[in-house]
């Protein structure tokens, strides 16, 4: 980074913004691109800017931001949700579950880090914060949740002899 100028600060803050970006206005352009291709549906739309705040159809001219709002709720609230379950599993199963759980902490907390400043907007704005988008992040979360613990990708799927029940020399 020496050669090209750019600073620590300046080079993390760009990619946190390239990770809201890529979870939000990003995502819904990738929508919206495939809705055209495939449907053949133009979501087209204009935001004008409010002459007066006493015009009786100045409503009609504020765009609402709440969809692109609900993405980056949601991973927070998933990686949120992962690092309590994560840490509480490993507390009930001893010490040998903690060497697994740091690297799975390592990536939730590297979601939350780059999500920082969308966090400190959405809950600095005390109270401001539309309650649609709360309710839709935490719903898309436990469906996201339930369906991880359905699957269960950590877990080995054989059809072979048990761990519990030959121990690690099983031939």
């Amino acid at each position: 980074m020496r050669w090209s100028g750019v600073g620590i600060d300046d080079w993390w803050r760009n990619e946190q913004f390239w990770v809201i970006g890529g979870v939000s206005s990003h995502l819904f352009a990738v929508f919206q691109g495939l809705l055209k291709v495939l449907a053949g549906i133009d979501t087209n739309f204009t935001v004008t800017t409010k002459a007066g705040d006493d015009d009786e159809f100045s409503e009609l001219y504020t765009f609402k931001w709440t969809t692109l709002l609900i993405p980056p709720t949601t991973l927070l609230i998933v990686n949120f949700i992962g690092v309590v379950a994560g840490v509480s599993n490993a507390i009930n199963n001893g010490y040998e579950s903690w060497g697994p759980l740091f690297g799975k902490l390592f990536f939730s907390f590297w979601v939350i880090v780059h999500l920082y400043p969308f966090l400190k907007g959405l809950v600095g704005r005390q109270n401001r914060t539309p309650t649609i988008v709360i309710v839709w992040s935490i719903l898309l979360a436990s469906i996201f949740s339930l369906l991880w613990v359905r699957i269960d990708p950590f877990l080995p799927k054989s059809d072979g002899p048990l761990l519990e029940e030959c121990g690690l020399d099983c031939n």
